[in-house]
């Protein structure tokens, strides 16, 4: 009998799969043409159907939807309308380009920041600007955090600018936490404090305490050990629980940290998600499956179980593009988003969840330090969206194709008010100098 090659064994593997593929595709798709109006950030109304989406050239729109499930994808351009997706209100909002979009807990407050170094705040509903003030020039912004007390700005230079939710008023100035590197990304530690926060930036992970006098408290920075690798983004995978961390690093990695451990030193595991790939962004499902969605330079999407150590599920944003913005909307669907378009994902039809649940192909894809963190060290993947020859074109990729696990959703909308600020990740549009 011949031997197969790798490349006719993975095309079998691949063929083999596409009866179990999951059908999970966009509910809503916008492109953005013009290459002087690409995508800088996004953001999720927390209590409804409307998506926020600063551009490279300064304008800020906001996007009312209505998409229903197992019907077919609305797809239009920026700037046009159909039925179900319409304009509320778009602005010139920034001289240059849009940094970075959040949203308070309520969503009834807008804030941007532009390469302008100016902070505005707008109300979501209108686009009325109510407040703006002017942060620290000369550096740029990468991260705007938004909670009931204060905003946080983490900046090119390495400080994270404290102000007071009312007035904007700076209250601290917090230096040199990651030695200078800058910002990549800030979340709330909200089950310790109202002022703890996470933040990440070149290869350290640091906990700290907003109110805290830098001058004199700089010890009270917690530092993890060097990961030897840059960490780009981060989430809880359940803020209100606050027992696991997980970090997206630039090689592909997903590393989990326990802070009940070792207060967060060091990581005490990791999950290959997408070789040679960066994973540039996260966030939670909020479904209570200890899994979190990565988006990565392949232009996918992968559904990681952080208990687990596995990926569940893969989804392609785009064949060409980065998948550099995660968020969820109202209904708990993820939104993905690159410099190109941004889409709202429905879920697998209940029939296709339930043959998906009838076979198994795994891969060990994981390694581990601490083996009871993880009851299993396998990586699983399922493409979604593709047809036959785009399987085939995949073989390059190193995924391995499994059916999706399913978990019965469990929203809790009070629970994603409280979560507060966006977990939009800007550290991507600094390569662009100028805009």
């Amino acid at each position: 009998m011949k031997k197969l090659s790798t490349k006719e064994k993975r095309t079998q593997e691949l063929l083999a799969a596409d009866a179990a593929v999951s059908l999970a595709s966009p509910l809503l798709e916008i492109s953005f043409p013009d290459e002087l109006a690409v995508l800088f950030s996004v953001a999720a109304h927390p209590t409804e159907s409307v998506l926020y989406l600063g551009l490279a050239n300064g304008y800020v729109y906001a996007y009312r939807y209505k998409v229903v499930q197992g019907r077919p994808v609305v797809s239009l351009q920026l700037g046009t309308e159909t039925a179900e997706c319409s304009v509320m209100w778009r602005t010139r909002r920034h001289k240059g380009s849009v940094r970075c979009l959040a949203l308070d807990a309520d969503g009834d407050k807008l804030y941007s920041i532009g390469t302008d170094s100016v902070l505005k705040v707008a109300d979501s509903k209108t686009g009325k600007v109510l407040q703006k003030c002017v942060i620290s020039e000369g550096a740029g912004a990468t991260k705007l955090v938004v909670t009931d007390k204060v905003v946080l700005v983490g900046m090119e230079s390495g400080e994270v600018l404290v102000l007071s939710v009312g007035d904007l008023t700076q209250r601290n100035k917090i230096t040199r936490i990651h030695e200078g590197d800058a910002i990549n990304d800030i979340f709330h530690f909200a089950k310790r404090s109202m002022y703890k926060f996470v933040s990440l930036g070149q290869t350290t992970l640091a906990y700290w305490d907003c109110n805290m006098d830098d001058t004199r408290e700089r010890e009270k920075i917690r530092m993890s050990d060097d990961q030897e690798d840059e960490i780009l983004c981060g989430a809880f995978v359940d803020d209100q629980v606050g027992d696991t961390l997980v970090c997206g690093m630039g090689e592909g990695i997903l590393t989990v940290w326990k802070p009940e451990k070792n207060d967060l030193e060091d990581q005490m595991s990791r999950v290959k998600v997408c070789k040679n790939d960066s994973i540039d962004c996260i966030v939670p499902t909020l479904q209570d499956d200890n899994c979190v969605w990565c988006g990565c330079s392949d232009g996918k999407l992968y559904k990681v179980d952080a208990k687990r150590g596995k990926v569940v599920e893969t989804r392609v944003h785009a064949i060409a593009d980065e998948c550099s913005f995660l968020d969820l909307d109202c209904e708990y669907h993820v939104v993905s988003g690159s410099m190109e378009s941004v889409k709202v994902w429905g879920e697998p039809l209940e029939e296709e969840q339930e043959d998906s649940g009838n076979s198994e192909n795994s891969d060990s894809f994981s390694d581990s330090s601490d083996s009871s963190d993880s009851s299993s060290e396998e990586f699983t993947g399922e493409l979604t969206g593709l047809s036959r020859e785009e399987l085939i074109a995949e073989l390059d990729k190193d995924i391995d194709v499994e059916p999706a696990e399913t978990q019965e959703p469990k929203q809790k909308k009070q629970r994603r008010q409280k979560q507060g600020s966006s977990n939009n990740e800007s550290h991507g549009i600094t390569k662009f100098e100028g805009l």
